[in-house]
């Protein structure tokens, strides 16, 4: 309970930061200010730090051992949406840009959280890396983050998300899949192009077009178990530029969604399966591409019952929720590829304050009591891990 007691002393600490990176949001790639500020915070706070890529940092908190590591990560980037909270005072002052996904929350609660294992390295049989990512809405900053922590014995990766469906304060770290790995759907449907009023001079890539998304439809409702979680969503087609000319090419874009490894397999093979002999079918021809995307966000059981001693600890026992398996992604995933860990969630909804609107919407906000909840947790799972003999995870 005492990282909890210290966690509400830096309240105050927290939501100045919050609102401070909500005022002044950065998009992905481009945080430096956001970068350099952690890198003040840090230095005042006397904790050691390496950059990694051009604004990613990696920040080291030793306690009474070397030869075991925990792993911390926040997030740091906004979204390139224009803000639509005026009566905020700490509304963002950047135009077009801002901080609807909780990031500036997130970054916040570590840096909170450092403050908080600073106070208590007694406890601490272990060393903390701190990670500060760069760029993860667009899918970046994972890589130069686990290339600096190979070089180190990390056992574990915990991160947090505040999350705006869940009632303020409650937490979330059940085991298994948490987030649904994702990938890009391109494909491009090749015909002939002819006059609008001889379609029969040409092979119409649209009707094709049209065909192929009917039929992918089908795929999932005829060829996937209906109890398993599936989304398969085509949001952009481009085709022609004149109503009466029928195309060379139709453009398709979309998204594939999937919490099970062998559902994912599957539907690699099935889908440019569906989409080519459709568009053989209607005399076009059909290419397909899949990107590699991010895995399934899938929390370790042994790790989640270190968060659940984590909770207990911090004398919140009573704010534990379970929340579903969401169709969204993160590439907090690509952590949980190398390392057991924890993906947590703090729900920050209050509709009272108006903190009801969801993730990537104009008019986000949270409620930001539940950040001393927040940086609390993150202190504890790691001084609970290293309690360990062996690791949660060994």
């Amino acid at each position: 309970m005492q990282a909890y007691q210290f966690a509400l002393s830096e309240q105050d600490y927290m939501r100045a930061l919050r609102r401070e990176f909500h005022r002044q949001p950065e998009l992905s790639l481009q945080e430096s200010r956001t970068s350099r500020r952690i890198m003040e915070e840090l230095d005042a706070i006397g904790v050691p730090y390496v950059r990694v890529g051009d604004h990613g940092i990696v920040a080291t908190i030793e306690g009474t051992r070397g030869d075991r590591m925990v792993a911390l990560r926040a997030d740091m980037d906004a979204l390139p949406i224009q803000e639509d909270n005026p009566h905020l005072d700490y509304q963002s002052q950047t135009p077009g840009v801002m901080h609807a996904c909780g990031h500036d929350g997130h970054v916040a609660m570590l840096l909170g959280a450092a403050r908080i294992l600073s106070r208590m390295k007694g406890e601490l049989h272990g060393t903390v890396k701190l990670c500060f990512q760069q760029a993860e809405e667009v899918g970046k900053g994972t890589r130069e983050i686990l290339a600096e922590l190979k070089q180190f014995p990390v056992e574990t990766m915990f991160g947090i998300h505040l999350w705006s469906e869940i009632e303020t304060g409650k937490i979330s770290i059940e085991a298994g899949p948490r987030m649904a790995a994702g990938q890009a759907i391109n494909i491009a449907v090749h015909g002939t192009g002819t006059h609008g009023a001889y379609p029969n001079r040409g092979v119409d890539p649209i009707i094709a077009s049209a065909a192929i998304l009917m039929n992918c439809s089908a795929l999932i409702s005829r060829e996937i178990d209906p109890v398993e979680p599936v989304a398969l969503t085509f949001g952009r087609i481009h085709g022609g530029e004149a109503g009466n000319v029928i195309p060379d090419v139709v453009r398709i874009s979309g998204s594939l969604r999937t919490t099970s490894v062998e559902t994912r397999a599957f539907l690699e093979e099935a889908l440019p399966r569906m989409v080519k002999s459709t568009a053989e079918a209607y005399r076009t021809r059909a290419d397909v591409e899949m990107s590699q995307g991010v895995s399934v966000v899938a929390n370790d059981p042994a790790c989640s019952d270190v968060a659940l001693h984590a909770v207990k600890a911090l004398g919140l026992e009573e704010r534990l929720t379970r929340f579903q398996t969401m169709m969204a992604s993160e590439n907090y995933a690509d952590f949980l590829d190398v390392y057991p860990g924890v993906f947590a969630l703090i729900g920050v909804r209050n509709e009272a304050l108006g903190a009801c609107y969801p993730h990537h919407h104009p008019k986000f906000n949270i409620d930001e009591e539940p950040l001393a909840t927040g940086a609390a947790l993150h202190a504890q799972y790691a001084v609970e891990y290293f309690k360990s003999n062996s690791g949660a995870a060994q």
